[in-house]
């Protein structure tokens, strides 16, 4: 029986064996640091597809909800987006930066005047994306059978990822446009 030549085996298969474990864990590591990156580029390419749809908005027709005309008899510009956020996302807030103060209490008060979309990642810092002065969001709410403006206006947070489906559209307001966010009013927003 060649002992040495066993005890060289063993010691080449340890070596191999904390080799693959150091390899795993450094790979494990890198994706831990480099996922965020990229799960903050997929909402960076979300939030950019939707100012580009607003600004396909603000061109159209408006509903006039001063008026109380029916969302769906008279049609102001309207598009529905589908996100889909990932899973490490803190929160998305539309028109409103949904944590403010930065101690982790949301709210949905207007940002300026609701032209910004603020939004964190896990592992990442906050982002806002201004959007430009003439889009002006607006947190809708379904009332007497129509979609209006709430009151007191506010913003949409979401603050889990996953796949929402939200309708935008456009409405004016005494010769003032807004784009109007179709859905549920509470905070965090939750896909119905």
């Amino acid at each position: 029986m060649d002992r040495q030549g066993i005890a060289f085996l063993t010691m080449r298969i340890v070596i191999s064996i904390v080799v693959v474990v150091a390899i795993t864990g450094i790979f494990y590591i890198g994706m831990r640091n480099v996922m965020p990156i990229i799960e903050e580029g997929k909402v960076k390419k979300q939030v950019e597809e939707l100012d580009s749809i607003f600004h396909q908005m603000v061109a159209g027709d408006a509903r006039d909800v001063a008026l109380q005309q029916d969302y769906r008899t008279e049609y102001g510009e309207r598009y529905t987006y589908k996100f889909d956020l990932p899973s490490h996302l803190i929160y998305l807030g539309i028109g409103t930066d949904p944590d403010p103060n930065n101690n982790g209490k949301y709210q949905c008060k207007l940002m300026e005047d609701g032209n910004a979309i603020v939004y964190k990642i896990e592992g990442r810092s906050k982002r806002v994306y201004w959007l430009d002065d003439e889009i002006k969001i607006r947190m809708g709410e379904y009332r007497n059978n129509n979609w209006l403006i709430k009151k007191p206006e506010e913003g949409l947070v979401i603050t889990h990822g996953g796949k929402y489906e939200i309708t935008f559209e456009l409405v004016k307001y005494h010769d003032e446009k807004y784009i109007l966010v179709y859905a549920n009013n509470t905070v965090p927003y939750e896909a119905s």
